[in-house]
């Protein structure tokens, strides 16, 4: 095994629903190294997305601790953080979060103007246009995402994710929103940049074949996360 690039140790987090405690997690820890991809599954509200939020530190589990890259993120200060999710941590989400008045090319750029320091310089247009070329969007760096279909969306958020080099992938349901044959070449763009950057993967699924694909497939369930040892075969609700 590689360089460990997450690492979750015991975590637990509860809501309240009223007055009533909702306990999602329960001591849950995994750890996924360079270059290995995870998928992660289960039925809807079982808490993958609350893992994967704490995992890409958008929040704080009650319990446990989380390191990326070997830094625990339960010692640093709130703009420690940041900077460690901005510079380490990549997010590809379902509805891909695009600013409709900027272009592709800009886009992609805002995922590393706050990690690198950069802004919208040309250091920083520089690694975006050779982002898109690799992902097949160069053609389209001046449309606008109202301009784009489903998945060039997708991949215009893929490449803003890998922008800043980092060691850990996020993605949350990132072919949801897509037609079978669109999801299929999104996943194969998703699969062959994290090959190439040599990063670590984790996604969270409803899809058969999404899951299927990953190294690893772990199961959330009533608050605990095991290793699925069968293929996933139906497409949960």
């Amino acid at each position: 095994m590689g360089e460990l690039a997450l690492e979750a140790e015991n975590l637990s987090k509860t809501y309240r629903d009223g007055e009533k405690p909702l306990t999602i997690l329960r001591g849950v820890g995994f750890a996924a190294a360079a270059g290995e991809t995870i998928a992660i599954v289960g039925r809807s509200g079982s808490g993958k997305s609350t893992l994967l939020n704490l995992c890409g530190l958008l929040d704080r589990p009650d319990s446990g601790e989380i390191r990326i890259a070997g830094v625990p993120a339960s010692k640093l200060s709130d703009s420690g953080r940041t900077a460690l999710r901005g510079r380490d941590i990549g997010f590809v989400f379902q509805n891909y979060h695009l600013l409709p008045d900027f272009t592709v090319l800009e886009n992609v750029m805002l995922g590393g103007a706050a990690a690198r320091g950069g802004g919208m310089g040309a250091g920083n247009r520089a690694s975006a246009l050779d982002w898109l070329e690799r992902l097949g969007l160069a053609e389209r760096r001046r449309h606008r995402p109202d301009q784009l279909s489903g998945g060039e969306r997708q991949r215009t958020a893929i490449a803003r994710a890998l922008l800043p080099n980092p060691r850990l992938l996020l993605c949350d349901e990132p072919t949801g929103n897509l037609d079978a044959a669109t999801g299929d070449e999104v996943s194969a763009w998703l699969w062959r940049a994290a090959d190439e950057a040599g990063m670590a993967m984790i996604i969270v699924t409803h899809e058969p074949a999404l899951a299927n694909r990953a190294d690893r497939v772990l199961r959330l369930e009533a608050g605990k996360l095991s290793a699925d040892k069968q293929p996933v075969n139906d497409k949960e609700g």
